[in-house]
């Protein structure tokens, strides 16, 4: 695990609550108003901040997400500039844990290795690739290793929970549990069902489980918080961006309507305690 990462769970953990991760989409809608929105992000109570790498399949994602990394595409944003959003956040804030998050299509056009090695020299603590086969995964893993970069991996059935895909020396930073089926800003997540593999990844890994997929308001993310090590919310906060834009709001009005809600979900989830072990 990222010197970052270890320092924020430790700390997370002496406080007894469990944290908030906001996503956003690089350079959504252009690169000026995604620097104040994830500077948004990490002011109004990101405990770690994932930078969504612009895609152009995002096919596991929800219809407000997709429009996202449209939105990021016609500003001409590619996967590079994820990197540089991160290395513009890191250099405002040295100890919120950045990372990266995308589909496998684009880690392989920029070259795993080159694109690693970019990541690192950014700042960025993590990586999570949401589609990458089994043998990318373990291989990807290694490279990050190599860096001292966290490659994140995902647990979306009871079955992975149990038996997580993979060597435990690929597993690190965190396990991302995923809280509802379907795409993104799906269905809500089935609460007590999540907690009991929450707890079995937990058992089996020995890591932090962040928990995403579906959580979108602050009694969901206080639900989800009572057995996540952190709660991941990712299209609550691009709507947010996505409504201010239909409403004519740009650069720093847009970026406070998405810390508005942040900030929402954060006091919601300043209440709850990691309860269930």
């Amino acid at each position: 695990m990222s010197e970052r990462l270890q320092r924020r769970f430790d700390l997370l953990a002496r406080a007894g609550r469990p944290g908030l991760v906001p996503f956003a989409v690089a350079g959504d809608p252009d690169a000026a108003t995604a620097d104040l929105v994830f500077d948004a992000l990490r002011r109004r109570g990101g405990d770690l901040i994932e930078i969504g790498i612009p895609a152009r399949e995002p096919a596991m994602d929800g219809p407000v997400i997709q429009r996202a990394h449209a939105r990021a595409a016609a500003a001409g944003a590619g996967s590079l500039d994820a990197l540089t959003q991160a290395a513009r956040l890191r250099g405002r804030d040295p100890d919120v844990p950045l990372v990266l998050m995308g589909y496998a299509a684009e880690l392989r056009s920029a070259g795993p290795a080159p694109y690693m090695d970019a990541l690192a020299n950014a700042g960025a603590d993590g990586l999570l690739i949401v589609d990458a086969e089994p043998p990318e995964r373990i291989a990807w893993s290694q490279l990050a290793r190599d860096r001292g970069v966290a490659f994140i991996q995902i647990v979306a059935s009871d079955e992975d929970a149990r038996s997580p895909p993979g060597p435990a020396w690929a597993r690190s930073g965190f396990v991302y549990c995923v809280a509802s089926d379907g795409p993104t800003g799906g269905t809500p997540p089935a609460v007590a069902a999540l907690a009991g593999r929450a707890g079995t990844v937990r058992r089996v890994t020995g890591l932090p489980v962040v928990a995403g997929f579906g959580v979108r308001t602050p009694a969901m993310a206080t639900a989800v918080g009572g057995f996540a090590d952190a709660v991941a919310i990712g299209t609550v906060v691009v709507d947010a961006l996505d409504k201010a834009l239909a409403d004519g709001r740009t650069g720093r009005a847009a970026a406070d309507a998405v810390g508005n809600v942040v900030a929402d979900l954060a006091a919601g989830l300043a209440a709850a305690r990691l309860t269930i072990r």
